[in-house]
């Protein structure tokens, strides 16, 4: 693999889903440990500058309760009460100081050294790790001390940072003057401090390396949909649209996302294949017309006015029926647009009673009105006057004169619904006929586009008609279904689902429907 692929790849992996999930998670983690941490150490550090100016107030005080408890007796111990009541207060600074020493255990960090008119008297016996009788220390002790006063500063010595307590010290017996100097070692405690801070940043380091991998594994095993997804969508085209992105059981929210994307994906599939044939049956069927127009314009004799006229009216005819295809079409791809349907309340028996009076134009055959079903439903009357119009033109085609072609409507119901309280209601409408009736082999084949029953081979018509139907039926949410068995005529009937508040179902019986229609076939619309 050359560097150019290789490198473009790595730009791709690093848009993914994956590492920028990853990379989100690994920053807020690396923050939020980075916080911690930081604010744990720095209040360490500020508890150490609180503990050190504590342990200074501390000897301070002991300091000043021992000068006023004063020297201790022949039989007293080191741990006798320094708050018991004085008996003989100290008069000199050198034994008040000696006596201090030898009562008080400095820290690890800490040293102690006693002061008399600015020159050392005692430091204490056990030697700590630095020690204050350096000259340059003594030197700033002197200069920042300051009488009856007790003051605190930070003094470099030998390269470490020495907290210095400078406690004034005055007995009214001894006109002397002496500091008693507490001084704490800050940079080892800060040092201690500081490799903790490393510890930790070490310890942080491990566990973003730890929780980095097993957040590349787990954000992987919850991102492989889109990953398959992606892949899947570079690797699909229009002539190719049989791919699907492997979805297993333990995916999620973002599996359920390739589920849905290969269901989209089969829609698609499924519009493409049926385009396709919509176009290859539209070309086929306006082919036919078209020859014929080429023909007859190719075989007429201009200089004879019979021909003339007589090709004339065959052209205009084919052209009318070319305009009607062409009508059709379009009715059918307007009927994947949203306002296909315009609902609205529907009272069904006017709206029975005045298609039965627009059906009586269709031919001369034995129109009745079976069943007048009550009530209201919420749908497009334009509409489903058109698909009853469409049906009754339909049994007129196949019937002969004379014939019943019936209409009617009734109530029925069917299984609840999700979201309903109880069953579901419908209103059927349907349009029987006592013509030759439909095969059952061509009963699916004639909801489809240019698709015609043997027995319709020789009857004018486009072959949409039904399938228009369907759509319209399609568009309220519900079905048409057919009932035949050739000699014995047809039953069409739409099933609308009634989206209306619930109400008492009546249908009033006109005449009873025919019983001699056989098999059943429900068909679902095609969905666009």
């Amino acid at each position: 693999m050359s560097a150019g692929p290789r490198w473009e790849r790595l730009r791709t992996e690093l848009r993914s889903v994956r590492s920028r999930v990853l990379a989100t998670t690994l920053a807020f983690l690396a923050v939020a440990l980075l916080t911690v941490g930081g604010l744990t150490h720095y209040l360490r550090l500020v508890d150490l500058d609180e503990s050190v100016r504590q342990d200074i107030l501390q000897e301070a005080g002991e300091l000043q309760r021992l000068a006023q408890r004063g020297p201790l007796g022949p039989d007293a111990s080191p741990s006798e009460d320094l708050d018991a009541p004085a008996e003989d207060p100290f008069t000199d600074l050198p034994q008040l100081f000696y006596t201090f020493m030898t009562t008080t255990v400095p820290g690890e960090h800490e040293s102690i050294l006693a002061l008399v008119e600015g020159e050392p008297a005692f430091e204490h016996a056990v030697r700590s790790r630095f020690q204050l009788d350096d000259p340059t220390t003594i030197a700033a002790v002197v200069e920042r001390a300051r009488p009856g006063q007790t003051v605190v500063f930070d003094h470099e010595q030998d390269g470490r940072v020495l907290r210095l307590g400078v406690i004034s010290v005055v007995l009214d017996e001894d006109p002397r003057q002496g500091y008693l100097v507490v001084g704490f070692d800050m940079s080892a405690q800060w040092q201690i401090v500081l490799d903790s801070l490393w510890r930790y940043l070490g310890t942080a380091a491990l566990t973003m390396v730890v929780a980095g991998l097993a957040a590349y594994v787990l954000v992987g095993r919850v991102t492989a949909p889109i990953t398959r997804l992606r892949r899947a969508t570079e690797q699909i085209s229009p002539d190719d649209l049989g791919r699907r992105v492997p979805v297993t059981q333990q995916d999620s929210d973002v599996g359920q996302l390739a589920a849905n994307f290969n269901g989209m994906l089969g829609r698609i599939e499924a519009a493409f294949v049926e385009q396709r044939q919509f176009l290859d049956d539209a070309a086929h069927e306006l082919r036919t017309p078209l020859t014929i127009l080429h023909g007859n314009l190719e075989l007429m004799d201009e200089h004879d006015p019979a021909d003339v006229a007589e090709t004339r009216a065959m052209l205009l005819d084919e052209i009318g029926r070319m305009n009607r295809l062409v009508e059709d079409l379009l009715l059918l791809a307007r009927s994947q647009r949203a306002d296909f349907i315009r609902p609205g309340s529907v009272d069904v028996p006017p709206w029975l009673d005045d298609t039965m009076d627009r059906l009586r134009a269709l031919g001369d055959r034995r129109w009745e009105l079976e069943a007048l079903a009550e009530g209201r439903i919420v749908a497009d009357g334009q509409r489903l006057t058109q698909a009853v119009v469409q049906l009754a033109a339909n049994a007129v085609k196949f019937s002969a004169p004379g014939d019943v072609v019936a209409l009617g409507a009734a109530w029925a119901t069917g299984p609840a619904e999700p979201g309903r309280g109880g069953p579901s209601r419908y209103l059927e409408v349907w349009v029987r006929d006592t013509g030759v009736g439909v095969a059952p082999e061509d009963q699916q084949r004639i909801f489809e586009r240019f698709g015609r029953a043997e027995t319709g081979r020789t009857v004018e018509g486009s072959g949409l008609g039904l399938a228009i139907v369907a759509a319209i039926a399609h568009g309220h949410g519900g079905t048409v279904g057919l009932r035949s068995s050739p000699g014995h005529g047809a039953t069409f009937t739409l099933r609308l689902p009634d989206s209306s508040p619930a109400t008492t179902p009546t249908t009033a019986p006109v005449a009873s429907p025919g019983a001699d229609a056989v098999p059943t076939t429900t068909t679902a619309a095609p969905r666009k």
